[in-house]
């Protein structure tokens, strides 16, 4: 259970009786929590929420909403900004997040929005709960907040909160430039495909290309990223293999190093146990990681070979077949 989820189920007695819809919601926990009602809104395709979108939809009966803060500073503006874009009167708004990822920082941008001073509420386990009252504001469309940047002829789209947002990242880059070199047999899926880089330059390569990821906001900057070039591929919200369908010749992931804030390399263990029974007889995985981390090894565990296909003093590009 998350620290920020700990800290609500404290607000019994400020919970008593409300309607909420909670922002960003990061636990399945969340809808413990001892309000009359919840809804809840997030971005993962592996949490069980009423809401799976980039931006929430406030719920007619709402009195109360609940903002858990994200990592991205520009997501926070994204949301509050759409929140109070659906206002037609002022709403008690709480933020609660870990003292250590920013929430002091993000109550100036809390109170842009609400036009006062947020009140400090309570503080536990490391994380402060704040509330203020959230104002309306004329209404915040998401085209407000994409971030455009051209990248070989194609135009790449990112929004707030997306993997590397609005930039190449240099993992993925050593990662294209094998995929150009040795470009990969279809059909291909895109892992964890963020803004849409590799599921558009391998679309642009006339590849049929899948690409997924977990993260709802991911899949609507892939979507625009596509939209923008005139490419098509499918694109779901998925997490990992889970809304998959078929099997492929190729996958190809730059894949999670975090979890929230938290470093992790237990997506990506999953990613490579799970991967060939998504891949064809003599299909390969291409995947990109950065150095001094095990991959090698996890990799052999389910592949008959194995090799670094190209490598910098940062990352490694790795290559692992199935036989054929």
């Amino acid at each position: 259970m998350e620290n920020t989820t700990r800290l609500l189920q404290r607000q019994a007695a400020l919970l008593a009786g409300r309607r909420a819809l909670i922002i960003d919601a990061n636990d399945g926990a969340l809808r413990d929590l001892p309000a009359a009602h919840l809804h809840l809104h997030g971005d993962l395709a592996n949490l069980p929420l009423d809401q799976t979108a980039p931006v929430p939809e406030i719920p007619a009966d709402t009195d109360l909403l609940i903002v858990i803060l994200p990592k991205a500073r520009e997501r926070l503006d994204m949301l509050l900004a759409t929140l109070a874009g659906n206002l037609s009167a002022p709403m008690e708004c709480w933020l609660v997040g870990p003292g250590k990822g920013g929430i002091r920082g993000a109550l100036k941008q809390f109170a842009r929005h609400a036009g006062a001073e947020p009140e400090a509420v309570d503080s536990a386990r490391h994380c402060k709960l704040y509330r203020g009252q959230l104002v309306p504001a004329d209404p915040a469309p998401q085209s407000d907040f994409v971030r455009r940047w051209s990248l070989g002829g194609l135009t790449l789209c990112s929004l707030p909160g997306v993997f590397s947002h609005g930039r190449l990242d240099d993992g993925t880059d050593l990662l294209l430039e094998e995929l150009k070199e040795k470009p990969p047999a279809g059909p291909v899926l895109d892992i964890g495909c963020g803004a849409g880089v590799l599921t558009a330059s391998l679309a642009a390569q006339g590849l049929s290309v899948t690409a997924v990821d977990v993260s709802a906001t991911a899949v609507a900057a892939t979507r625009l990223t596509l939209a923008e070039n005139g490419l098509h591929a499918e694109v779901h919200h998925s997490d990992l293999y889970q809304a998959v369908p078929g099997r492929f010749r190729t996958l190809c992931t730059n894949p999670p190093f975090h979890d929230g804030l938290t470093h992790t390399t237990d997506i990506s263990r999953r990613l490579i146990s799970e991967a060939p029974r998504h891949l064809l007889p003599g299909g390969q995985l291409l995947l990109v990681a950065n150095q001094g981390l095990p991959y090698g090894d996890w990799l052999r565990e389910h592949f008959t070979q194995v090799a670094v296909a190209r490598e910098n003093r940062r990352f490694k590009v790795w290559r692992a077949s199935l036989r054929a």
